[in-house]
């Protein structure tokens, strides 16, 4: 050692002072996100509702001139009572209804109607041509189709009277969850912009870098999220409107609101619910009604995909097809409901680190 306690070899002090400091640092964020992760459910659905209405929040801000924290509380006290309390009314029919649909199914296979619309079904056009090209390979496979049904119908009713159950019988803990929900929205909504930018400051990198990032990643995820939201809502709604006049069926809520899930898989998602309900009309005897809804189904309810994400995606984000589905379903396996959202989000956020990982390489070595 020599004289004020300087090393004369080893580590050098800025090496030391940055081990230690980000060890500390690293220390401190996963101790954050251990306080944090209890909450995450309500947080990132406040920042799915905060991204999906992002536009109207900028569209309030302007009209009160600025005043940020106004326009955040209306656009709160606008969502709450236009979206999340008719979610929430929606969401107690949907219940009853999946409920009934679960006990309609077990009567059906209890009474033989099941088989006889099954057989029905086999002597039709395309009943002869399914039992042509896959009937040879399903007698090789024992798999009862009544089971199938019952098994299917019988998972989805469980799950979500499951989920309610839960929620009720944790009134507390749900009612902490939402207003938490509320208040976070609102401080997305207020401070959104401000939180990002923090952000951004903190990365190391150049400012027009930083900015290329921020603005990709945002026109990405809010493209992706507001499309994926309004789609499902959409599509849900038309065709459960299209159940219940055209159809005519009992559970036009509990089939709208699988249509709704279904639109957020790629390819023709929403078809394998109104085509079943088609089936079911020509198998019952209403051919007419059965034709009507196969028209509204194309044009209507798969058809407003057509319109709605071109208008607010553009140009802004686009997912290819496969990686897009693996993502969705990992995303569910991993998270949950709100993995419908995060699985597209963080291929989204990866799909934009890759291409702008892929020009600055370029760039550098041009």
């Amino acid at each position: 050692m020599v004289a004020g306690g300087e090393p004369r070899a080893g580590v050098p002090r800025e090496i030391l002072f940055a081990a230690f400091f980000f060890a500390v640092f690293l220390f401190l964020l996963h101790e954050l996100w251990l306080f944090v992760a209890p909450f995450q459910g309500p947080l990132l659905w406040a920042a799915i509702l905060a991204l999906t209405f992002y536009p109207a929040n900028v569209a309030l801000t302007r009209l009160f001139r600025g005043a940020n924290g106004l326009a955040a509380f209306v656009l709160l006290v606008v969502v709450t009572t236009g979206a999340i309390m008719p979610s929430i009314y929606l969401g107690s029919i949907l219940v009853r209804q999946a409920t009934s649909a679960y006990q309609r199914v077990e009567d059906m296979v209890r009474t033989g109607e099941l088989n006889h619309l099954r057989d029905q079904l086999l002597v039709s056009a395309p009943g002869r041509l399914y039992s042509r090209l896959v009937g040879p390979f399903m007698q090789q496979v024992p798999i009862d189709p009544q089971d199938v049904v019952v098994r299917a119908t019988s998972f989805i009713s469980q799950e979500i009277v499951g989920q309610t159950t839960a929620l009720a019988r944790n009134v507390l803990t749900t009612l902490v969850q939402f207003l938490l929900m509320l208040v976070a929205l609102f401080f997305f909504f207020r401070d959104g912009e401000r939180m990002a930018a923090g952000v951004r400051d903190l990365l190391p990198m150049q400012p027009a870098h930083k900015e290329a990032i921020f603005r990709r990643l945002y026109d990405t995820l809010s493209a992706v999220v507001q499309s994926m939201v309004a789609t499902a809502v959409a599509q849900g709604l038309l065709a459960g409107v299209g159940y219940w006049l055209i159809a005519q069926v009992s559970f036009a809520a509990f089939l709208g609101f699988l249509t709704g899930m279904c639109s957020f898989l790629p390819l023709a998602g929403p078809a394998f619910v109104w085509t079943g309900v088609v089936l079911w009309l020509w198998l019952v005897g209403a051919p007419v009604r059965g034709v009507v809804m196969l028209v509204y189904g194309v044009f209507v309810v798969s058809g407003v995909d057509n319109l709605i994400k071109p208008l607010i995606i553009g140009e802004r984000a686009k997912l290819p097809t496969f990686p897009l589905l693996l993502a969705i379903l990992g995303g569910l396996a991993v998270y949950g409901a709100l993995g419908i959202f995060v699985g597209p989000v963080l291929l989204a956020t990866l799909l934009s680190f890759v291409e702008i990982y892929r020009e600055q390489y370029q760039r550098a070595r041009g």
